[in-house]
């Protein structure tokens, strides 16, 4: 392995070698739902329930009624979309419940793959499991692979990759042809096809955060449904290339000049104890996540100190480098941008003591006493910091009064990450949250039931709130 231009330039293999691709084929063929531990499908369950307070969240949104509309006009008979009664096809399904699930940045994250896994794995294997008809478990089982792809090669290729390319999409569309692959039942080498033709179709830019375009939901339903219509046509034995990740014109070569190719298959292997789902991370706040440790500490900081707005002379803020690159954003002008601005999120946190989905309407985001606070806040990179990155998503706030005094605080693990978990209860009472407003805050219980006894259920029907209003 070489870099050359800024680029990974590897030899290929030799084909007497599994590629990585194959190797990961070789894992989700062997691997069977017994195969896998009751933990790991309670941390499904867990995640799922999550995903799904976002999607339905993301019905009452101006971008998804747009999303709603064009899947409405879509053709089919398998897979259901959340908020509409008619069924469609797995693929548009995929799509649309993924975009979905994109829209109120409430999806979970993994930290070292710095993706959200859900958006992109569990709408694919939702729509085919309702296909196939798959049990509650195997579904499960499906995500839980799924997760596992996607986290894998969104750790093997590098913090460069970050950059430029949106992860969610690039590295999703690999979790959402596992996990639709596995429930199909693709062979080893059908699945090995399917992973290739799903790197293929892999794609997903940055640039739509220069002006708050619509993309960001587009790349998740775009790496859901690719993967499920590279899996199902894997299924009919349509071929894909077996180096799409090591290959000399392979993701690594085209996008990254970092990689980790060994983050692939390390420690990977058919009855593990152990999956990457138990790595990802719940939102508490409805933002970036790269904003949530300044706003857990700028809550922490408000709490400890009684501090005001009118008190706040300057805010320093000491973070790694992907927070500058994506949110370091002093005067943005509509709710997408301020999601992905720290000093927004600051700013609003410090004087409303809170940050909700009602607080990145227009009227906090022209709030004279935010505006005043994001002028007055600085975002900076802190070598320490950056080092732990991106192990850790920490940062550190000086808080400069206008009496010269100084307060500090710190945070290594923001709410929300496996070492600061939300509780069961904390993350039903979000869920219940994410639906107040929508046509399905009558049901939330019925749904937080329904993810609960999904383990021994006969199929996932239970889960889906437009296939329920055909009754």
């Amino acid at each position: 392995m070489s870099i050359q231009n800024g680029h990974f330039s590897p030899a290929d293999p030799s084909p007497v070698h599994p590629s990585l691709t194959e190797q990961l084929a070789a894992f989700l063929a062997a691997t069977k739902s017994q195969h896998i531990p009751g933990r790991a499908l309670d941390q499904a369950q867990y995640f799922l329930l999550d995903w799904l307070g976002s999607a339905i969240a993301g019905t009452v949104t101006h971008q998804g009624s747009i999303l709603l509309s064009h899947a409405a006009e879509q053709k089919g008979i398998h897979s259901s979309v959340i908020g509409l009664a008619d069924r469609t096809s797995t693929q548009a399904a995929a799509f649309a419940n993924g975009a979905l699930s994109h829209i109120t940045e409430t999806d979970d994250v993994h930290r070292g793959a710095a993706l959200h896994p859900a958006v992109a794995v569990i709408p694919a294997a939702l729509a085919v499991a309702e296909r196939v008809g798959a049990s509650g478990k195997d579904f499960l089982a499906s995500v839980i692979l799924g997760y596992e792809v996607v986290i894998r090669i969104g750790e093997s290729v590098g913090n460069s990759h970050y950059y430029f390319w949106h992860n969610t999409s690039t590295c999703g569309t690999f979790g959402a042809a596992a996990a639709a692959g596995w429930l199909v039942g693709l062979s080893s080498r059908q699945m090995a096809w399917a992973l290739g033709n799903a790197g293929s179709l892999s794609s997903g830019l940055w640039q739509f955060n220069e002006d708050g375009a619509m993309a960001k939901h587009l790349h998740a339903g775009h790496a859901a449904s690719s993967g499920v219509l590279a899996a199902e046509l894997a299924a009919r034995d349509f071929t894909g290339t077996r180096l799409i990740l090591e290959g000399k014109r392979g993701l690594y070569a085209a996008t990254s000049s970092d990689p980790k190719p060994s983050a692939v298959t390390d420690g990977l292997e058919p009855g593990m104890e152990r999956y990457k789902i138990s790595e990802c991370v719940i939102k508490p706040f409805p933002s970036c996540r790269h904003t949530h440790a300044p706003v857990d500490v700028a809550l922490a900081l408000r709490d400890r100190t009684g501090i005001t707005p009118e008190q706040v002379a300057r805010v320093e803020i000491e973070t790694y480098q992907a927070t500058m690159d994506l949110t370091d954003n002093p005067n943005p002008t509509h709710e997408f941008a301020a999601k992905f601005s720290t000093q927004y999120c600051v700013g609003a946190a410090l004087t409303l003591g809170r940050l909700t989905l009602a607080d990145f309407g227009p009227e906090s985001i022209n709030d004279r006493a935010i505006q005043n606070l994001m002028r007055r806040t600085t975002l900076r990179v802190d070598p320490e910091i950056q080092a732990r990155y991106p192990g850790e998503w920490a940062c550190r706030i000086t808080i400069t009064t206008t009496a010269g005094e100084q307060v500090v605080g710190s945070t290594a693990a923001p709410k929300g990450d496996p070492e600061n978990p939300l509780s069961l209860e904390e993350l039903r009472d979000k869920f219940r949250s994410m639906l107040a407003g929508t046509q399905y805050a009558s049901r939330a219980e019925t749904l937080i039931q329904a993810v609960a006894y999904l383990r021994t259920a006969d199929g996932v029907q239970g889960l889906l709130p437009g296939a329920q209003s055909r009754e």
